[in-house]
């Protein structure tokens, strides 16, 4: 069978175009259907496969088989081979995916020029990339980077795209995840001074086109960086989604926008205050609560609803002071989270657990005279449970 020919590679900017249908497979519940040329590309080199429309059917996503592309179908109507179809694919979507590729040779350029890192990790989603460099990089030496790139971008230079022999390449200072033979044929990415790298994926004609990077986080990976960044129309749809969040936020903290960092502290500050005070009133209710209980009693329990886990433990802490066993249970959405605490060494808490948890349908554990977990049964169990200890 022929191999499809790639009119992604005539023309990265190609939407629509016809051909004819060479294979039709059924695979997985999906039709495959493969043709004897195509604009959507496949994916590769860290960029995802088109998706469109195929003779009025949706295309789900595409991929290369030795030289063949097969294009997956949502439904066949009636696909056969030596049919001429007419395809168009999503263009918006691969002219994002284009803009942010572009961007990303023009970032890994620039740190590699400037900092000697490479680029050994990328991946493209639906909106932005991530990109791996093998060392690390502070938010200063970032914050240059994407300032240069910006101005790479905005020089408005061409992208040259050609394909050479790989003994042309010997000794060329061509980033390249693989090493090529002299018999390969390599397709080569050139952006004036900034990057010269072996790639697959498709790109802009001119740096222009990027229209802006925003390199929007960083975190340390494996030694060294990872990088999460949005170009172009990602980086417009990202500004606007967080435009659109601090609109809210100024908006529920009634405070302008520039004030909002302020009005947030003055409200973390008046939030932790009253954590504080909310803190030391239940200390005074459980502290109520276990003045109360007798001298030398072996178990107690309480029921108290609306508590924290740290509430349980502490409630708990507190009432073991009087009692040979404490347990304290909140109700939670499912179930019961619980606390139980001994201060008498000669009582055994993680048996005591253990059979705690088998009976009530729990799951904890005990550990240095505390035990804490949550249970499934309901109340009257629990009550029921606890009675015929007593």
């Amino acid at each position: 069978m022929d191999k499809t020919v790639k009119l992604y590679y005539e023309s990265a900017y190609m939407q629509e175009f016809s051909a004819r249908v060479l294979k039709v497979v059924e695979h997985e519940g999906r039709w495959h259907v493969a043709l004897d040329k195509t604009c959507f590309y496949p994916g590769g080199g860290g960029q995802p496969a088109d998706n469109g429309i195929l003779g009025g059917v949706q295309v789900l996503d595409c991929y290369a088989k030795n030289g063949i592309i097969y294009h997956i179908l949502e439904d066949t109507h009636g696909f056969a081979v030596g049919d001429e179809v007419v395809g168009k694919i999503n263009f918006a979507r691969r002219y994002a995916f284009m803009q942010n590729h572009t961007g990303e040779h023009i970032l890994s350029g620039l740190a590699k020029s400037c900092f000697g890192a490479t680029n050994v990790g990328f991946h493209m989603s639906e909106r932005g990339f991530t990109m791996d460099l093998d060392m690390p990089l502070d938010k200063a030496a970032l914050d240059g980077l994407e300032r240069l790139a910006n101005q790479v971008i905005h020089g408005g230079l061409m992208v040259d795209l050609r394909f050479l022999p790989g003994h042309n390449l010997r000794g060329s200072d061509m980033r390249s995840k693989r090493d090529f033979a002299n018999d390969d044929t390599v397709r080569l990415v050139t952006i004036g001074k900034y990057d010269l790298c072996a790639c697959a994926g498709l790109h802009t004609e001119n740096t222009h086109e990027v229209g802006v990077m925003q390199i929007v986080s960083h975190q340390n990976y494996k030694g060294g960086v990872r990088l999460t960044v949005f170009c172009g129309i990602d980086a417009a749809w990202d500004y606007g989604r967080k435009n659109a969040i601090v609109q809210e936020f100024s908006r529920k903290l009634s405070a302008e926008t520039d004030s909002c960092i302020f009005a947030l502290e003055r409200y973390m500050d008046g939030a932790a205050a009253l954590r504080e005070e909310i803190a030391m009133l239940k200390n005074r209710v459980f502290e109520l609560y276990t003045s109360q209980i007798a001298d030398n009693v072996r178990l107690v329990w309480f029921f108290e609803d609306g508590l924290t886990v740290e509430d349980i433990r502490r409630f708990a802490s507190m009432a073991a002071e009087r009692a040979q066993i404490a347990v304290v249970l909140s109700k939670q959405d499912k179930g019961h989270k619980y606390a139980i605490c001994t201060q008498n060494t000669d009582v055994d808490l993680v048996d005591f657990a253990r059979r705690f948890n088998d009976v009530l349908d729990g799951k904890g554990g005990a550990k240095n005279q505390v035990a804490q977990g949550s249970i499934s049964a309901n109340y009257s169990a629990i009550l029921a449970y606890l009675e015929g200890l007593v």
